[in-house]
């Protein structure tokens, strides 16, 4: 499968832009003292129902967006020594001479640190390895940090994606992708490609000390353009799924931005994993007093509610435990358990076999939206009062049917649904607010579903033609 998102005039222009970058922050000694290997980008995402249930292994609905991290990778052959060399656009730079060794920070370099020491004992190399040698990166992010799009899940995935396919050798010999001047390859086997996403989760959980889920990497890896992805995050599998039945022609996502940046480390990382730990701790305390030491998850409580309950009552079951669980406990499970069923819900409005009208099926979404975000302000407390001011003035349009706080909370997007038509004046009303209140103007960013990760071979191969 080869992607229809990233076209070529796009990658031209990003290629134009990262080689003079590249050969400046590396010192590149002319033409013949670098050999390009390879090309590779993954996206951010958008999650359009199932917040904070991808770690308690229930369903989400993520896509892709366009924007997302891009590196290029380059062989500088003046470099003999056996370290490996990183750059940003920004001009930042990061020489790894040593695999481990975590900050639990959001430093790029701790990326780089974690993806290099997970990936290479993967594949049974050390630094020096003779696919190494002489090894550079430029790195260009285009998303905006901390609007809660996910930019650490496509550095994860961009950077674990340059190391495998340089140490395997996948990009030598590469024949041009039918229909475009660029030689897009294979995505791996789908094994292959969930083990990787599994390490970019393990660089945010081990290096970053971000006790996310694995959502983020999911989608940035498998995602299909104009597509979101049902994702099972228990089994890990998925579907792909048509936003139209809920959108029409006549409706769209939007994404508003708090200016209130998502951070989950530094301080907020405590308040992060609390929230998880919470709903952990629940489930074990139910299982011990309730149900006489028999596994117990959320996600099966909602998926086969008789198995605990004679009348099949899911959210009566959670309340009927209350008194076994702290009251943020308590809270934190009712959201997880209520947020599950309305994903389920959502998921059902895509279905065009249902009876409903397009109407019904863009008020119902708004409905669920805004029942989501009151269960993360009230239940879980993860909003802040940049985000709710920004869901209030929405709500007061009648061209929207609701919206909701994206991402793991504490800052970030709100995602909305509305009609097109209304676009221009819902933004206009909740600038005015916002700038009233905190003197910001919010940025605003429209959801366009696109591809997953790609990597496009830069080999020179002469027998078939290069693509440079």
């Amino acid at each position: 499968m080869y992607p229809t998102s990233y076209t070529d005039k796009r990658l031209d222009r990003t290629l134009a832009q990262m080689r003079p970058l590249f050969m400046k922050a590396f010192g590149v000694q002319g033409k013949d003292d670098v050999e390009w290997v390879l090309f590779t980008f993954a996206p951010g995402r958008v999650n359009f129902i199932g917040e904070h249930v991808d770690y308690m292994g229930g369903y989400v609905c993520p896509a892709a967006v366009g924007d997302g991290c891009h590196i290029l990778v380059g062989r500088v052959k003046h470099f003999t020594d056996n370290k490996l060399r990183f750059a940003t656009t920004l001009g930042e730079y990061f020489e790894l001479d040593k695999l481990g060794a975590s900050q639990h920070d959001k430093a790029w370099t701790t990326f780089v640190r974690g993806a290099v020491s997970i990936r290479l004992p993967h594949h049974g190399v050390k630094l020096g390895a003779k696919p190494l040698k002489g090894l550079c990166m430029m790195i260009l992010g285009t998303l905006e940090m901390g609007a809660g799009m996910s930019a650490s899940a496509s550095l994860d995935i961009a950077l674990l994606n340059a190391l495998s396919t340089t140490i395997t050798g996948r990009y030598k010999n590469p024949r041009l992708t039918p229909g475009r001047r660029y030689a897009f390859l294979h995505r791996e086997s789908p094994h292959n490609m969930i083990e990787l996403v599994k390490q970019g989760r393990r660089i945010e959980n081990e290096f970053c000390g971000a006790n996310v889920g694995i959502m983020d990497q999911f989608v940035s890896a498998f995602a299909v353009a104009n597509k979101f992805l049902v994702l099972d995050c228990m089994a890990l599998t998925y579907r792909l799924c048509d936003i139209t039945p809920v959108t029409g022609n006549d409706a769209c996502f939007l994404l508003i931005d708090s200016m209130v940046k998502h951070e989950l480390t530094g301080k907020t990382a405590g308040a992060y994993n609390t929230v998880r730990s919470d709903q952990e701790h629940a489930q074990e305390k139910i299982s011990k007093h309730v149900l006489g030491g028999k596994p117990f998850t959320f996600t099966e409580l909602v998926r086969e509610p008789r198995n605990y309950t004679a009348d099949g009552d899911a959210v009566g079951f959670i309340k009927s435990c209350r008194k076994y669980l702290s009251p943020s406990e308590f809270d934190r499970s009712y959201y997880n358990v209520t947020e599950q069923i309305r994903t389920r819900d959502f998921i059902a409005l895509t279905n065009t076999s249902t009876s409903l009208t397009h109407e019904e099926r863009f008020r119902a979404a708004g409905r669920i939206l805004n029942e989501a975000h009151e269960g993360m302000k009230t239940l879980m407390k993860i909003t802040t009062e940049e985000l709710d001011l920004i869901q209030e003035t929405i709500n007061q349009d009648p061209g929207v049917a609701g919206g909701r706080m994206m991402g793991g909370g504490f800052g970030g997007c709100i995602i909305l649904l509305l009609k097109k038509n209304a676009v221009d004046g819902v933004v206009r009303n909740v600038r005015g607010k916002f700038k009233a209140r905190f003197n910001l103007e919010n940025k605003v960013y429209p959801v366009v579903m696109g591809d997953g990760a790609i990597v496009v071979s830069l080999a020179i191969d002469k027998k078939n033609g290069s693509n440079l």
